[in-house]
């Protein structure tokens, strides 16, 4: 009976999530604009470089800019009113919810920000549903609670796609439950599996993003090998 009640509790948190992190995700304009700077940046150090070149220091760039707010010290209360979002996470859910909340935006941004580096013809509707995909699937393989396929791998790609085509917001709602399950196991939803309580605090954060941020990139450019 406690366990029922208990995964049901973690069920809902995962819909408590997503609805904060649908909230503060970056939006693909935002996404856009960044990638834009970051390649303004990198033309003007690698003026010889081609344009897969740029692509790929762009998609590196992204990549360590996230992981290294992943890591920042604190938790999701010292963050806020530096980062977008943070003050909103936290008034909507408040303490470990807003940490796990905020860790899953750090990782979807990250996504939505490769996704305008590397796949520049997407529809903003799909990148956005790619971008969640990515990120909650790349985040459970992390924490080794993923089904067996791998998110960067042909079988990946073409899940993906398969979603993208018919079920996509079905398909997010099930990860993020996923996600509440996995990532909030303590009655204070602290106790994250791979983290010392706060996901923020700690290198995991960091590793995480990397993680995520690398599967991604692997992800877009398979994407580009199989179109």
């Amino acid at each position: 009976m406690a366990q029922g009640k208990a995964e049901n509790d973690s069920k809902a948190a995962g819909s408590t999530i997503m609805k904060v992190v649908e909230t503060i995700a970056i939006t693909p304009e935002d996404a856009r604009a960044i990638v834009c700077q970051y390649e303004i940046q990198a033309r003007a150090k690698h003026a010889d470089a081609s344009d897969d070149k740029i692509k790929k220091l762009v998609a590196n760039k992204i990549i360590k800019r996230y992981a290294k707010l992943a890591a920042t010290s604190g938790g999701a209360t010292s963050l806020a009113g530096v980062i977008p979002g943070v003050g909103t996470a936290i008034s909507m859910v408040g303490g470990g919810l807003a940490d796990v909340s905020l860790s899953m935006k750090f990782q979807i941004d990250m996504t939505m920000c490769l996704a305008m580096a590397l796949k520049d013809n997407l529809a903003n509707e799909d990148a956005k549903h790619m971008s969640f995909i990515i990120a909650l699937c790349g985040s459970l393989e992390k924490a080794g609670v993923a089904g067996g396929t791998k998110i960067a791998s042909r079988a990946g790609v073409k899940m993906v796609d398969q979603y993208l085509k018919g079920t996509a917001l079905v398909f997010i709602k099930q990860l993020f439950s996923k996600v509440g399950i996995t990532f909030t196991k303590s009655a204070t939803l602290k106790a994250i599996p791979f983290g010392v309580g706060v996901v923020l605090a700690s290198s995991a954060g960091y590793a995480m993003s990397q993680y995520v941020g690398k599967s991604a990139r692997d992800f877009f450019l398979l994407d580009d090998d199989l179109d």
